[in-house]
């Protein structure tokens, strides 16, 4: 379990047995019972308050991590977009073109074609590697 869901579970439970044992003094003081029921209320009220602040504070987280997945996400494809284009080029640098001088053009044509292959390959390399940061950083 992650350091994070451990506090998130810590809190709560903190929260949770906070409510229990006020509950329980409330109702094993001696108080009439008027006494009970505004004391029983003005809990209510705290705890109504203090959730509400809550929930608009992960309202707020939320909306910053959506935000920050929104631009990663755009950058992201952004680079995949230029990564494609120039994957697209050099396949298409790939194809065979007419030659006037037999062997040796045959030649060329192999060593450009491991030339751009391996191009290729550092170019898909390059995009694996902007994928795993950018999974990453979504991550934390």
């Amino acid at each position: 379990m992650s350091k994070q869901k451990k506090g998130k579970n810590f809190i709560i439970g903190s929260v949770v047995g906070g409510i229990i044992g006020a509950a329980t003094a409330l109702f094993l003081a001696p108080k009439s019972g008027k006494e009970l029921r505004d004391d029983l209320n003005e809990q209510a009220t705290l705890v109504k308050e203090k959730t509400g602040t809550w929930k608009n504070t992960a309202i707020e987280k939320g909306n910053e991590l959506a935000g920050v997945a929104k631009e990663k996400t755009a950058s992201l494809s952004k680079t995949v977009s230029e990564q494609s284009s120039q994957l697209m080029t050099k396949v298409k640098e790939l194809r065979p073109s007419s030659s006037e001088n037999g062997e040796s053009a045959e030649e060329d044509k192999s060593n450009d074609t491991v030339e751009n292959t391996v191009d290729i390959q550092k170019k898909l390399e390059e995009t694996q590697k902007a994928f795993d940061e950018a999974e990453h950083t979504v991550k934390q």
